[in-house]
């Protein structure tokens, strides 16, 4: 019976929002709500500022085949998205941008224009080309072009555009080498005797910069290069080391990726056997730039460890060597490092200042204060992962993992007296970023496949592209790009992170609980079996203490299980009830919101008439 009520009022909101909503329609044409926890229809400060630097007014044109692309959801619903975020950049740009669709029909004059703006033709299951992408035109002799939007990259749809809007004005793309000893842009295998796939970020990259890939011997880095990309400069050259000190000290700018311990390093082949050398320092350069990579050593942090599956091993194992940074551990005054949300890192390096330097120090990644460092030879043939939580020891300081460094500095080659034409020994400043990881830049770390209605999606799950992106804009001087990264369709929600964290922390030091009893366990189990080899059989006490570890084990687990469970029940009934909020709540706020502005409306009419 007192349901009765709840159910009449209930069913009188369901009848009222709808008519609501659609009488005050007229009302709230100009009113516009970017309720997406990304704010995907929105366009950032950044953009703004790239519009308003337009030096004259830019037509942009989107092709999208409609008819051909019909058989498809995923890509109809994202031109949808696309052609929506344009009208923002339309409605924004007060007269600056002018937008049009066009359809270009199969052997059209269209579909000529399309393929003439160099846009590429999407394979469908059909005969018919499928267009879609982005042209921007101050005139007919001046245009530069999008030639796809890709499903699988809809989260960079912003920084896309507005690059796109960038480069019309900019004679050519900035001039990025890269040197690098991993195989960042693919290439064959050794060892699996198969073709690599490119880096994901390296796709974002070459959006952004004309990049030269140079060899590992160079002699000379170009002068039409602005920034210098190195990835685990391993064993590098000193007529290499030379040329990238001279880059430095006339005026390029340098973002440096090293390494204690790369994972993603195959290792130099030694007669057919992989080597252990996986290490990148760049000493004798940082050295003279004012900081060093400490030697050997492997950070490890029991506040922002992770649980990660590791090949043999039956469940998830905590490791303290594979870092998740939230936004608190990133310098939130750069900004290279402003505004992200969370960068993975594993077996990162240790980055400081040298005593004595003349440059200024600037740490834009940092752990936590529960962190500490490992030899990084224990990584190698690690025979027990859940080991490395064991052994480490903790202080409360903060260890640096990426820093930038700028200032005065003195060639690490070069001296006045055996300068060869042309060269510097000195400099006035220098502009460099140092990251002691490598790892962060793979895959692995930050992308997610997924399909989302039969198309590949690279949906990034961590800001590290970001990051990397983020620091070449700002080393090229395009910082109004800085802020128009990723948009994520998912983020977690503070509690949901938090409720996760508590378990984490419940998980971990259980595991470490059972992994203590399972070492114990172990060498009275060794000694057992040394004593069953001399006497043929166990006796029926030592039988009676393997049955009693067995169960020990069991209770444990299920302790373990019932935690996991208990935590995914928390985790479901917060959905639920956001899910109740977003279904009654959000409407009935935008009617709410319209009723207001009615009102406001009427009285002002009523004032008018008044007088």
């Amino acid at each position: 019976m007192r349901k009765a009520p709840i159910v009449l009022c209930l069913s009188g909101l369901a009848l009222l929002l709808p008519g609501l909503n659609l009488g005050l329609a007229p009302y709230l044409q100009d009113v516009r709500r970017d309720l997406t926890e990304d704010r995907l229809y929105s366009v950032s400060q950044g953009t703004l500022a790239i519009i308003r630097a337009l030096p004259e007014p830019v037509e942009l044109t989107l092709y999208f085949s409609r008819e051909q692309a019909k058989a498809s959801v995923s890509l109809r619903s994202y031109a949808q998205r696309v052609q929506a975020l344009l009208r923002e950049y339309e409605r924004r740009s007060r007269g600056r941008l002018t937008l049009k669709v066009v359809d270009p029909a199969p052997f059209s004059r269209e579909e000529e224009q399309a393929r003439g703006y160099g846009l590429q033709a999407l394979s469908m299951a059909m005969d018919a080309p499928v267009f879609f992408g982005l042209v921007a035109s101050s005139n007919h002799e001046h245009w530069k072009s999008l030639p796809l939007f890709s499903v699988e990259e809809q989260s960079f749809l912003e920084y896309d555009i507005s690059r796109l809007l960038q480069a019309l004005g900019q004679a050519e793309k900035p001039g990025l080498g890269l040197i690098s000893t991993l195989p960042v842009n693919g290439g064959f295998d050794r060892l699996t005797q198969r073709q690599r796939p490119r880096w994901q970020v390296m796709g974002q990259i070459d959006k952004a910069f004309n990049v030269q890939e140079l060899p590992t011997e160079t002699r000379v880095i170009p002068d039409n290069l602005q920034v210098l990309m190195l990835v685990h400069p391993k064993r590098l050259s000193r007529q290499t080391l030379r040329a990238i000190d001279q880059f430095v000290l006339r005026g390029g700018r340098l973002l440096v990726f090293v390494d204690p311990y790369s994972e993603q390093d195959p290792g130099d082949l030694y007669f057919g056997i992989p080597s252990k050398d996986k290490a990148s320092t760049l000493t004798g350069l940082l050295g003279a730039w004012g900081l060093r990579l400490r030697s050997a050593a492997v950070v490890a942090d029991r506040e922002y460890g992770q649980y990660v599956n590791l090949p043999g091993q039956p469940r998830p194992v905590w490791q303290p060597s594979a870092l998740t940074l939230p936004g608190r551990a990133m310098n939130p005054h750069d900004v290279v490092t402003a505004g992200l949300a969370g960068i993975n890192l594993t077996t990162a390096g240790v980055l400081e200042p040298t005593p004595g330097a003349s440059t200024r120090f600037t740490p834009l990644l940092s752990s936590s204060a529960s962190a500490g460092t490992l030899p990084s030879s224990r990584l190698d043939h690690l025979a027990d992962p859940a080991q490395l939580a064991l052994q480490l020891e903790t202080s409360t300081e903060r260890l640096t993992l990426a820093a930038r460094v700028e200032g005065p500095v003195r060639s690490a080659y070069v001296q006045r007296e055996n300068a060869r034409p042309g060269e510097l020994s000195e400099a006035a400043s220098i502009h460099v970023i140092a990251v002691a990881d490598t790892d962060l830049l793979s895959d692995s770390t930050w992308i997610e496949r997924q399909s989302r209605n039969g198309a590949p999606l690279a949906m990034p799950w961590a800001d590290n592209g970001n990051f990397v992106l983020n620091a070449l804009d700002n080393l090229s001087g395009s910082d109004e790009l800085i802020g128009l990264r990723a948009r994520h369709f998912t983020r977690e929600f503070g509690v949901v992170e938090q409720m996760r964290g508590q378990a984490r922390s419940r998980l971990s030091s259980m595991n470490a609980e059972l992994e203590s009893r399972l070492q114990e366990t172990d060498q009275q189990l060794a000694r057992l079996q040394r004593e069953s080899q001399r006497n043929d059989e166990l006796s029926a006490a030592q039988q009676a203490a393997v049955t009693r570890f067995t169960e020990e084990r069991h209770a444990i687990e299920g302790q373990m299980r019932q935690t996991a469970r208990a935590f995914n029940l928390e985790v479901e009934r917060l959905g639920e009830w956001l899910k109740a909020l977003n279904i009654a709540g959000i409407p009935l706020l935008i009617g709410l919101l319209g009723l207001g502005r009615w009102v406001g409306a009427s009285l002002t009419q009523r004032t008018a008439g008044k007088r």
